[in-house]
């Protein structure tokens, strides 16, 4: 799942914070930053390594029309460790380069990696009530996008075409991510690009940390 408004109460993480963790984790591969993360062999090779017991599950359906989500202190079935569910189609998608696909899988791997021995009050309030950066689903949406597109990879020139071919992301990632770093100053808004921006993305009580 990655709407910010089923989001729950975490401790507060800053973009900066985010990606630090996420820049470590990319200079780790030894990737330039214009080169595509690998989210599919982060999943399923770095992940087990970074997490005792992590597990992986390709289900065919999940409740409340979910294409994915994470337990990261274990589930009932599997109380042993971390688990990720993932629908067929998710990774047969990202396996294929989807790049909503692979942002999905990234956002699940965020939340057992951000998340893991956090006491979360599931009564407690939810998405619009929430600062941003305290929001579970605003976290791991940050995560992922810092993993699949770093701000220097703005750097190169092209169009979103070309960006979005590169770097295997959606067109409307790619926009989003991009206004985002604009607002905060890291980069300028590249030339030409057709800004479109799904209100989800920013809206939430604080704005943009």
């Amino acid at each position: 799942m990655s709407d910010w408004l089923h989001g729950v109460r975490v401790p507060a993480l800053r973009i900066d914070d985010i990606r630090e963790i996420a820049s470590t984790i990319r200079q780790s591969t030894g990737l330039s930053v214009l080169a595509p993360f690998p989210a599919l062999p982060f999943l399923e090779l770095a992940m087990p390594a970074l997490v005792d017991n992590f597990d992986l599950e390709i289900v065919e359906s999940l409740p409340d029309g979910n294409e994915a989500r994470a337990f990261p202190d274990g589930a009932p079935h599997y109380p042993d460790g971390p688990v990720i569910q993932l629908l067929t189609q998710v990774y047969e998608k990202a396996a294929k380069h989807n790049g909503r696909a692979r942002l999905t899988v990234l956002h699940e791997c965020g939340h057992v990696l951000l998340h893991r021995h956090v006491a979360v009050h599931h009564r407690g309030p939810r998405g619009a009530d929430l600062n941003t950066w305290e929001n579970s689903e605003w976290q791991a949406n940050q995560f992922a996008a810092e993993l699949l597109m770093p701000a220097e990879s703005f750097s190169a020139p092209g169009s979103l075409e070309d960006y979005v071919r590169r770097m295997g992301v959606s067109r409307e990632a790619a926009c989003n991510r991009s206004l985002q770093l604009e607002r905060k100053r890291k980069i300028p808004l590249p030339a030409g690009w057709p800004i479109r921006v799904h209100a989800t993305s920013f809206k939430s009580k604080g704005g943009l940390p």
